[in-house]
């Protein structure tokens, strides 16, 4: 009876063995940690954010399941550092994923430019102000996107501010999407409370990303990260 068992424990814990998955966590940028660096990064970085930016700042981390063996377990990550005020108005706009943008009697800065909209076509909408340093500073990323899919793919910016500050803003800056201004109470309506950010809509005009502040061209490293998602994001829509 002793032997029998020491044999079913043995087989069980042979199972066990046999049925635990390697897990592997692949970055934004493509580059793959185990997971005691995985958990070992996110101590790090959390740190780092609350240096840079604040003691209140946590770590949230969404997690996409890229594939799955008997022995081995992929996913991909994303991870944002956010307030709580921050991550409230986060959980709102996600609930915003799947539904309709329409466009219709909205305030084009230029008339003419609202019949330039295709509606066939996927959508780029960018949400900012004029006195936003970091939208502003996201300037050159949306260039380049503008540049690199302007055939494929409506890029459109929506203010709060009036025609005349926004006017103003573009003799000192390239900003050369199409214009919607003076829409405080859409923005107020979408939950939107900090800028910039960005709605990547399909080709039934369908919210399906919502994107936070692109980083500046000076930081390469996170730049071609970031605009290399963006990419793919964009490629699946159009």
């Amino acid at each position: 009876m002793g032997i029998k068992k020491i044999l079913v424990a043995g087989l069980l814990l042979l199972s066990a063995k046999g049925f635990a998955q390697t897990k592997a966590y692949i970055a934004p940028n493509g580059k793959i940690l185990s997971e005691e660096l995985y958990e070992k990064g996110k101590i790090t970085s959390l740190a780092n954010a609350r240096t840079n930016y604040g003691a209140g700042y946590q770590l949230y981390e969404k997690l996409e399941l890229v594939a799955e063996t008997n022995d081995s377990i992929k996913y991909k990550f994303k991870w944002d550092f956010l307030t709580k005020d921050m991550l409230a108005e986060k959980l709102l706009l996600d609930k915003l994923v799947g539904s309709a943008f329409k466009f219709k009697d909205l305030n084009f800065m230029n008339k003419s430019t609202a019949e330039k909209i295709n509606l066939e076509k996927p959508t780029f909408i960018n949400f900012w102000f004029t006195n936003c340093i970091p939208c502003i500073e996201e300037l050159t990323a949306l260039n380049e996107l503008k540049e690199k899919y302007r055939d494929s793919v409506n890029f459109v910016s929506i203010t709060f501010d009036d025609d005349k500050k926004v006017s103003y803003f573009l003799t000192k800056h390239n900003f050369n999407f199409i214009h919607i201004v003076d829409e405080k109470k859409l923005i107020d309506s979408l939950g939107i409370s900090g800028f910039p950010k960005s709605f990547l809509l399909d080709r039934n005009q369908k919210i399906q990303f919502i994107e936070g502040a692109l980083p500046s061209a000076e930081n390469k490293q996170s730049y071609e990260t970031q605009m290399i998602s963006l990419a793919e994001k964009l490629n699946k829509l159009i």
